[in-house]
């Protein structure tokens, strides 16, 4: 039996890595390289000719191997950090040129939820602390990640766009005469922090603090085998005291950093202790894990990482307080259309969750005005981050949401022309199959107690079980069946059945 390996690369904007994994998400091989001495201290950068050069030099040193092993599936990632790179998008044409590799944008969502991914995905230790109530901090550059388990679930993630290396530079534009740089962060990051906190859902006290992507506490704590340390109070007293006091260069001989990365280290590490001390925990656990060890372990499907994704759509809907019960019997019934009528629509695996985040936040736009909800809703989720999902996937879900009303005209998706054909095409077909679900239930009363569907010749028959009266329901349902029939060619009937019961 030939060996069937798997190639991913990530691209930042200072690094290239590699990983070889089977199907299974052994890693066979692993590489990564430096690209560049990237300087903290520069807000806004741009690739210059010998970077890109030597970018694309390692690219191909990756396709060698990637060669040597008989790789022929090869995944090629960029970071958002790195598409906000002034000319990275020359970069992304040069390499498809040079080495015909694709690079795919990550966002900052799929960061985070790649990151949470590896972390789950590493063994024991970690999931033992998982089997608690746990937060898991997550940092890039210009973001901070929180994301809260209770009993290895899954609960909820929420993210502020303050980055230890953002705050740093905007400290350090903003405090050019302060005296007590240290108070003046703290007082910074919490009222930059306090809208934040008063939006977090709910959640139990937690004793650890998980960190990822710390990359100054890592390059102070861990030394290069090692993947993993605690990091108790006293200790992180004791480095927040020498940080502040020391001098730059007594702090870099003693803790072997840059000079230049003292002032974003003393700011990652107050950053740290203001999230430790809101969540109440008494322990750190700082691990050195990846984005690239997310997409790993999410290939190999080991992880729920969908179910995670529906959790956190579950929490926009509750945030906009979305009525749970219709929303929950819509994502029902549009799950059930979608697997019954796979033979219709042709479409994949990754459409159903895209159904799924759809339906539960379709009606989000009630929250302002339940007339023209549909209109309010795109607006809404246009602006909402959704844990795990790509830009374009968010794009769609608020397009679907649009488009889940019968009063929006539907002839030629006149408000999706941004979308690629294809993309358009799988936009009308999931928000065809949501308008007929969302109809199921047009009186909020959950009358419907099962489905039934079947392919009459080229008819679809809808057959709803209920011991109630489902005229608006069919009355709805024939209207909004007229997107569907376009969209698909086929008429659709809702038929009721009586449902007794003694």
């Amino acid at each position: 039996m030939v060996k069937h390996f798997i190639g991913n690369i990530l691209l930042s904007s200072n690094m290239a890595e590699l990983q070889i994994s089977n199907q299974s998400g052994k890693i066979i091989e692993a590489v990564k390289r430096n690209l560049t001495e990237v300087d903290l201290r520069k807000s806004k950068q741009k690739f210059s000719p010998d970077l890109v050069q030597r970018t694309l030099e390692q690219l191909q040193r990756f396709n060698q191997l990637l060669r040597d092993y008989g790789v022929i599936e090869v995944y090629l990632f960029g970071t958002e950090r790195l598409s906000r790179i002034v000319n990275a998008v020359y970069l992304v044409d040069q390499i498809e040129s040079e080495t015909g590799l694709r690079l795919k944008w990550l966002n900052a969502n799929q960061e985070s939820y790649y990151r949470q991914i590896a972390m789950r995905a590493n063994g024991d230790n970690i999931n033992d602390m998982l089997a608690q109530n746990v937060f898991v901090m997550g940092m890039t550059s210009d973001r901070l990640d929180l994301g809260y388990y209770e009993a290895q679930q899954f609960r909820f993630n929420q993210h502020s766009a303050i980055g230890p290396i953002r705050l740093a530079q905007t400290i350090n534009q903003l405090a050019v005469e302060t005296v007590d740089q240290m108070a003046f962060t703290n007082e910074y990051i919490s009222s930059k922090m306090a809208d934040f906190w008063h939006m977090l859902p709910e959640h139990q006290k937690s004793e650890t603090l998980i960190i990822q992507g710390s990359e100054m506490l890592q390059k102070i704590l861990l030394s290069d085998q090692a993947s993993s340390t605690f990091l108790n109070q006293q200790h992180l007293d004791t480095l927040l005291h020498d940080f502040n006091l020391m001098s730059d260069q007594a702090v870099s001989d003693s803790y072997h950093i840059e000079v230049s990365q003292v002032p974003f280290a003393l700011t990652e590490m107050l950053l740290v202790e203001h999230v430790r001390q809101a969540i109440g925990a008494k322990q750190i656990y700082i691990v050195r894990l990846n984005v690239l060890d997310g997409i790993v372990a999410n290939l190999s499907r080991h992880q729920n990482g969908e179910k995670d994704i529906m959790t956190a759509a579950r929490g926009i809907s509750d945030r906009y307080l979305v009525e749970r019960q219709h929303r929950d019997v819509v994502l029902d019934f549009a799950w059930q259309l979608f697997d019954r009528l796979k033979r219709v629509h042709r479409l994949e695996n990754r459409d159903r969750l895209l159904l799924g985040v759809a339906a539960l936040v379709h009606d989000v736009g009630s929250f302002i005005n339940s007339q023209r909800h549909y209109q309010y809703s795109e607006e809404i989720l246009k602006g909402i981050d959704f844990y795990g999902l790509s830009t374009t996937e968010q794009r769609m879900i608020a397009a679907i949401a649009r488009y889940h009303s019968a009063e929006v005209p539907d002839s030629n998706l006149q408000e999706v022309q941004e979308f690629s054909p294809v993309q358009r095409i799988r936009i009308a077909k999931l928000s065809a199959l949501l308008r007929l679900a969302d109809a199921l239930d047009d009186s909020r009363r959950q009358k419907i107690t099962k489905l039934s569907i079947s392919l009459k010749d080229q008819n679809i028959v809808v057959v709803a079980s209920s011991e109630q009266d489902l005229q608006l329901e069919i009355l709805v349902f024939n209207q909004k069946a007229r997107f569907f029939e376009s969209v698909f060619g086929r008429a659709v009937k809702l038929k009721q059945r009586r449902q007794h019961f003694s």
